[in-house]
């Protein structure tokens, strides 16, 4: 039987590989989590090869879709035996409620992050309550057994039963999803639009604490292979007039959220955490390097012209596109030639495209390269130029046998 912590060495590797998009060689994998050539090779070729990593030349590899496999997915595709394959009906119930938790979480984002809607605070708060509880007793079911999350009646227990098997009280996630499910609970007074400046701040700890738990019990992240700007759900804003609140929304609204503001505030005092509440800062830093800087200030008359920022840009704006997504894209408005990751990688280091940390094609964030519009736009329309991408792919190949 396989050893799951050789198995979880060799997945934790080909996760980093595809979040760098590298290629990569069997040998070079070997040599990292500790298997033989041989082993490595059989797994690619007869268990991951096609569906989760492609061949990009005789011995070149590339990963595609790992990181949507789990910690437990990955071991049951990977294993020999037949019996391990099977799942006990306490398996089966924690993987659907996690299924059910992860599409709940994602909802909650994508609602959230539709300006249009107007009841969309109280629709995320709703569905973001609803994915921690069916994760919390996704992790019970499979901890303790399905019996963990019923009582008398075939009743579920209730989030905040899951929560006292699962967490302290007095830790600052804890404190963060109670505050969440009180506000669920009085909805119809506080999940008002006008509470979400100071709400946003307690949804973007929600998610990044779900985010955390969630990896933690599956081994992969719930948004993976998606854009992590769905993350960014802080909204900065001044505190509400309770006085407009009351003329707009009654007097019991008016008091209620004069209610919840105040120990809001007293308890993201109190906590002084990130884990419960997203702090808003503004910073100003000198630095020597200009690599590292947003403004530059010039006292000499050497100094580059005064600019005025009128506002800071969303890289989720202005360069939407990893590389899977831009591939898609670019085939999407062509026909001429199918681009493969190969051949976009090709096309990228021929151009020198990622040699601007930023830059109006490319923009890099966090180790991840991403491509703006005005790139897709230049790549399709050099695919009409002859010998064009042939070029990109000669240059790319003569530079891959000199390494």
């Amino acid at each position: 039987m396989v050893k799951k912590g050789m198995l979880l060495q060799l997945l934790d590797e080909l996760r980093k590989l595809e979040e760098k998009g590298c290629e990569f060689t069997a040998k070079e994998v070997a040599e990292s989590v500790g298997y033989s050539v041989s082993s490595v090779n059989k797994y690619f070729n007869e268990k991951l090869k096609g569906e989760y990593i492609v061949k990009v030349t005789r011995s070149l590899w590339k990963c595609s879709g790992i990181n949507k496999l789990s910690n437990d997915e990955f071991f049951r595709l990977m294993s020999q035996s037949l019996n391990t394959q099977s799942k006990s009906p306490d398996e089966i119930l924690s993987e659907q409620l996690i299924k059910r938790s992860h599409d709940a979480f994602t909802l909650a984002l994508e609602v959230y992050n539709r300006p249009t809607l107007g009841n969309r605070v109280e629709a995320f708060t709703i569905m973001m309550v609803n994915a921690w509880e069916l994760m919390l007793k996704s992790e019970l079911a499979k901890r303790e057994g399905a019996s963990s999350i019923f009582k008398e009646g075939d009743f579920s227990i209730s989030i905040r039963e899951a929560m006292c098997k699962l967490m302290e009280s007095s830790d600052n996630v804890a404190k963060n999803l109670e505050t969440l499910i009180d506000l669920r609970d009085h909805a119809i007074h506080l999940l008002i639009p006008e509470l979400q400046p100071q709400l946003s701040r307690l949804f973007q700890a929600t998610v990044l604490n779900y985010q955390k738990r969630y990896k933690a019990l599956m081994g992969n992240s719930p948004l993976a292979g998606q854009s992590v700007g769905l993350l960014s759900l802080i909204v900065d804003g001044c505190e509400p007039e309770v006085a407009v609140i009351k003329e707009t929304y009654g007097e019991l609204t008016a008091t209620q959220v004069k209610s919840f503001l105040g120990k809001f505030t007293e308890m993201a005092r109190e906590c002084d955490s990130d884990e419960f509440s997203i702090s808003v800062d503004y910073k100003l830093a000198l630095t020597k390097k200009s690599s590292e800087s947003d403004l530059s200030l010039s006292l000499s008359d050497g100094g580059e012209k005064a600019i005025i920022i009128r506002e800071t840009k969303d890289p989720d704006v202005t360069h939407p596109y990893h590389q899977n997504t831009a591939i898609a894209e670019i085939n999407l408005r062509q026909e001429l030639v199918k681009i493969t990751s190969y051949s976009f990688q090709a096309v990228v280091k021929k151009n020198k495209i990622q040699k601007a940390k930023r830059s109006n094609y490319h923009y890099e964030l966090d180790g991840r390269h991403r491509y703006s519009e005005a790139f897709i736009e230049w790549f399709v329309n050099n695919l009409n130029q002859k010998n064009w991408l042939d070029g990109a792919l000669k240059s790319h190949r003569n530079r891959r046998k000199k390494a």
